[in-house]
C-alpha cells in the first residue's frame, strides 16, 4: 500500500528553487558553463562583495604579525603589504566604471553597417 501522506510528492530534502520570469530568461540565454555563476550578477552580491577582500585583508594582517617579512623595508609595519594590496585592489575595481565611460566608443564608431558585405558585392554593385 502507498502512504497517503507522501503520495504524489517528491521525497527529497533538496527543494527546487522558484525562479522569477527574469531569472528563467537569464538562464535560457546564458551559456551552460555560465549558469552556476549567475548569482554573481545579483545586486546583493555586487553590493557586498567588498567584504571578501576586507576579510582577506584582516586574515593576512594577522598572519603578517606571526610571519613577518625577513628583510623589511624602513616603512614596513606588520601588515603594510596587506593594506597596500587592499587599496590597490579597491582602486582598480572602483576605477573600472569611470574608465569604461571614458574609453568606450559607440557601437557605430567605425561606421560599419549591419549589412554583411563578405564577397564584395554591396547594394551599389
Amino acid at each position: 500500500m502507498t502512504d497517503n501522506k507522501n503520495s504524489g510528492k517528491r521525497n527529497s530534502s533538496k527543494q527546487n528553487p522558484v525562479l522569477s520570469p527574469r531569472e528563467i530568461v537569464e538562464r535560457a540565454e546564458a551559456h551552460p558553463a555560465a549558469v552556476p555563476f549567475l548569482w554573481l550578477g545579483s545586486k546583493k552580491t555586487q553590493r557586498n562583495f567588498i567584504y571578501i577582500p576586507l576579510i582577506g585583508m584582516i586574515v593576512f594582517s594577522i598572519l603578517g604579525f606571526f610571519y613577518p617579512v625577513s628583510k623589511p623595508a624602513p616603512w614596513d609595519f606588520g601588515f603594510s603589504y596587506t593594506v597596500i594590496a587592499f587599496f590597490s585592489y579597491s582602486f582598480v575595481v572602483l576605477s573600472a566604471w569611470p574608465l569604461f565611460r571614458l574609453l568606450s566608443r559607440p557601437e557605430n564608431y567605425y561606421g560599419e553597417d549591419d549589412v554583411d558585405d563578405i564577397d564584395g558585392e554591396g547594394e551599389d554593385a
